[in-house]
């Protein structure tokens, strides 16, 4: 029971964090460094725990936090106002791609959904847009090392 209680305390603290970075005023969505304030919480302030960051129309920051492998918006998040314009979440096993579990996600939300960042690690990240909805681009480093992408037959 105590270590529950620990691990829900540090939840809190990975979820404040994010949100403390992404109300800086210099820092947007797409932003490196909020990225790296996104895989502190996931890896530092909680023990290799996934963390999802949804940034809606209104430019607000929705944070949740879940297992090693799975995070998930248990409730939709209340005032959450479609279409979303970004969903972030953390690898923190160290490998950025989309997982199936991931390529569902953004297939299901796809016509509703502008872009996805997966982060594996300090600069190791893949993007996904709209605009190319069956693709990840890999980056490792900051250079992109890769292109995955899927079809049908994965949806």
């Amino acid at each position: 029971m105590e270590k529950e209680k620990e691990l829900q305390a540090l939840r809190v603290k990975a979820e404040e964090w994010v949100q403390m970075a992404y109300n800086q005023q210099d820092v947007g969505m797409h932003d490196l460094e909020f990225h790296d304030a996104i895989w502190e919480a996931s890896t530092v302030i909680l023990p290799n725990l996934e963390v999802q960051v949804v940034i809606d129309d209104n430019n607000n920051c929705f944070v949740t936090t879940g297992s090693a492998g799975y995070v998930e918006f248990f409730e939709p998040p209340m005032g959450m106002k479609l279409p979303i314009k970004c969903w972030i979440h953390t690898h923190p096993f160290g490998a950025a791609y989309f997982s199936g579990t991931d390529i569902r996600t953004v297939s299901q939300w796809q016509p509703i959904m502008e872009t996805a960042w997966v982060l594996g690690g300090q600069g190791h990240y893949g993007f996904w847009a709209q605009k190319n909805p069956k693709q990840l681009r890999i980056y490792r480093n900051h250079k992109h090392e890769e292109t995955q992408t899927w079809g049908d037959e994965e949806e």
